[in-house]
């Protein structure tokens, strides 16, 4: 991509190589990968093709906000491909676009990893089986993959608190929003986010399944953050995804 600039004192012009970006980005967490001319492809299978979705410069040109997809396929349980987005700021576009890399190979990446087989990642997984009784909501089983958190908090944790933020309280605590999502057999990749501000005062969150708005979970998540320990600005973040489970991926 090449993108123009102008503001008051200056005009000029970036560019970046968004697929040599990624590269970078999988070759600094020493993922091995093959590549094509504008998509990788992992050693199991999987398939990233990244995307400009936006370039925003500050007023003054010293800071860039970028907005990119990655979409990720597998051709046996993802072949449609699933996508999320990565936004990021930096001083330049490269910079700023290859950020948003490295945190999606350090958040999102290892939950697809855990999906293809390998469970050398720091995702953990829960399993849920159709009941005895033959009447099971769930006609397969599923798993759940909770990857690591992306977490940030002004103070940290006393040892006065009750409970501490395990990986799956997230998703178990917005559960009830992905029912009808767990009973079906597609993979479904899930961004869960909230926020809260320094007082208290102000809850936000964010929740997609497979890169689209997924409304329904926001009440839930608003709800966790509203009962976290009072420790200044903070948010958490996460990737999670539902897959049915085969033999060669039985845990």
């Amino acid at each position: 991509m090449r993108v123009a600039f102008a503001n008051g004192n200056r005009s000029w012009e970036e560019s970046a190589d968004l697929t040599s970006l990624l590269a970078e980005s999988l070759t600094g967490a020493s993922h091995k990968f093959s590549r094509q001319r504008e998509w990788l492809e992992l050693h199991n299978g999987l398939l990233l093709v990244p995307h400009v979705v936006q370039v925003t410069p500050s007023d003054d040109g010293a800071t860039m906000k970028t907005v990119s997809t990655i979409q990720v396929s597998h051709p046996k349980w993802v072949p449609k491909g699933v996508f999320e987005f990565q936004h990021s700021w930096g001083p330049d576009v490269r910079q700023s676009f290859s950020l948003g890399f490295d945190q999606w190979a350090q958040v999102d990446l290892p939950v697809f990893l855990y999906a293809a087989g390998d469970e050398a990642t720091n995702c953990k997984s829960l399993t849920m089986k159709p009941g005895r009784e033959g009447n099971s909501l769930i006609p397969h089983n599923r798993r759940v993959i909770v990857g690591p958190t992306s977490h940030l908090v002004n103070q940290p944790a006393t040892e006065s608190e009750e409970h501490g933020f395990c990986p799956c309280c997230l998703f178990t605590h917005s559960v009830d929003a992905f029912r009808d999502l767990i009973q079906r057999d597609e993979f479904f990749g899930i961004r869960l986010f909230a926020w809260r501000s320094a007082d208290g005062a102000t809850i936000e969150a964010d929740c997609r399944v497979n890169g689209v708005d997924f409304p329904a979970a926001l009440e839930g998540l608003k709800r966790y953050a509203s009962s976290w320990p009072m420790r200044g600005l903070e948010f958490r973040k996460q990737y999670v995804a539902l897959q049915a489970v085969t033999p060669l991926q039985d845990p």
